[in-house]
């Protein structure tokens, strides 16, 4: 059994894995911006942040032609967006116009899901009785529909994966690994064997990281199950990074510090790719400890400071959505907890200031210690040792750099980036050979490609180039 401090790890939502489904009820509006709309749930997946800057332009596009359901599709994505980004006072706001806009189509579907988003984030902010209220709401609207339609089956396999959610939030794991069993058993609902092994892909996943709560042969178990039903057709990014996470646990537990690092930054890869931050701040947390058990406090404290800004963050969220929930409350019924809020709140606010001023702390500490030539030898300290904190390391050094690369030429991939941090520390052809154990031939071979890439004129030298970047 695992007793360790307990972790708790948000999962993803379900349909996230079946945004191709259709309803059956509403067939008005153009197939251009229906096309538009499938793909851009398909770069969802791939890429949030890029598929976000779509939503408002589709939206208003929709609107335009009234389309109703793509106007739908996109105001619960913008909802799985925030969800995803842990911006809880957008969340609230987002959901709020989803069941707004649902309840004016008569669409139970958006109906539900729109309680279920208002649920999370009033889970995320403690208000466990108003979650649980809210996935009532959308448990008994999705139960009106009695068309058997699959979409309908998996919007209630959302709601009880957000009623383990909620239980998770209250520090209940047992009782939300119970509500998971709920999913994992409905299978035979379904007919398809492809649909019943995604399905299971992502729910064997998800309480994998339940059981890290509570046991932790269980949660290597089943993160190995979901990783065995793991497919080129039905492979999730979202869905590894938590199965990563479980599996850098439990070596952490076991003490084979190496492999839990190599599985938390394989985590932490996916993670950035594909913009996804539900989890971030648990591996900040454990790749830091980690560093620090294994004696490397300069990466350490790389990740501790990358924890402190993304909570300062997160908590200026959870301030301004107590406003939201105030707000809401007062126009639902009248009442207010206003106690509980502005309990909360002056907790968060003091959270906030505090850690704001620790972090501008640290970061003067050590602007004031560290020398541009510290800054390379430490780069270049991390780089010889193969350490995979290296580019977070680089881009705090360096923190504009990637952004204008990628200006340049936005299909730039990560390790066309990493290796022109090589090129900016001016490394020879020989020194990035020996570093990455490929023939200077090849070192020479990537410094052509990178000019035709970055379209650096043959007559400029290549290391005078990366340094006005």
């Amino acid at each position: 059994m695992f007793t360790g401090n307990s972790i708790v790890y948000k999962f993803t939502i379900i349909l996230f894995l079946f945004t191709g489904f259709r309803c059956l009820s509403q067939t008005h509006g153009n197939n251009a911006l229906k096309e538009k709309v499938t793909e851009n749930a398909k770069l969802f997946v791939k890429n949030i942040d890029k598929a976000y800057l779509q939503i408002d332009p589709l939206l208003k596009s929709s609107r335009e032609v009234k389309d109703s359901l793509s106007e739908l599709k996109l105001l619960d994505r913008k909802c799985r967006y925030f969800y995803s980004k842990n911006k809880i006072d957008s969340l609230l706001k987002a959901s709020e116009n989803l069941e707004v806009k649902a309840i004016e189509y008569k669409d139970l579907y958006s109906v539900s899901m729109g309680n279920v988003y208002m649920a999370e984030a009033y889970s995320i902010n403690q208000f466990y009785d108003k979650a649980l209220y809210h996935l009532d709401i959308a448990y008994k609207t999705l139960e009106k529909d009695k068309s058997k339609n699959s979409k309908i089956f998996f919007a209630k396999a959302n709601v009880l994966n957000s009623f383990a959610n909620v239980y998770a939030d209250k520090g209940e794991p047992r009782k939300a690994v119970k509500k998971l069993y709920q999913v994992i058993d409905s299978y035979n609902e379904l007919d398809d064997p492809k649909q019943i092994k995604s399905f299971q892909y992502l729910n064997y996943s998800n309480i994998a990281s339940l059981y890290l709560n509570y046991n932790i042969d269980s949660a290597n178990y089943f993160a190995g199950k979901s990783v065995q039903l793991g497919t080129s057709e039905n492979i999730d990014d979202k869905v590894m990074i938590t199965n990563y996470q479980v599996f850098g646990k439990v070596n952490k537990v076991k003490k084979d510090y190496k492999k839990s690092l190599l599985y938390y930054h394989k985590a932490l890869e996916l993670t950035i790719k594909v913009g996804d931050q539900l989890n971030v701040n648990n591996l900040y947390k454990d790749i830091a400890e980690l560093y620090k058990l294994t004696g490397k406090k300069d990466s350490a404290i790389i990740y501790e400071n990358k924890l402190k800004q993304n909570e300062i963050s997160e908590l200026q969220s959870k301030y301004n959505s107590l406003h939201e929930v105030i707000a809401k409350d007062k126009k639902e019924d009248g009442k207010s907890e206003t106690l509980n809020n502005i309990v909360l709140t002056v907790v968060i606010t003091i959270s906030v200031g505090l850690l704001i001023w620790s972090f501008v702390l640290i970061r003067k500490k050590r602007a004031s210690k560290e020398e541009p030539h510290e800054t390379y030898n430490k780069l270049l300290s991390l780089l010889k040792e193969n350490d995979p904190s290296f580019m977070f390391a680089f881009e705090n050094a360096y923190p504009d750099f990637s952004e204008k690369l990628r200006n340049i030429n936005s299909g730039l991939s990560n390790s066309e980036i990493e290796f022109c941090a090589y090129l900016k520390l001016k490394l020879s052809t020989k020194e990035i050979a020996k570093i990455t154990f490929i023939e200077p031939r090849t070192v020479q071979n990537k410094k052509h490609r990178i000019r035709k890439r970055l379209d650096i004129p043959s007559n400029s030298d290549i290391y005078n180039w990366f340094e006005t970047i």
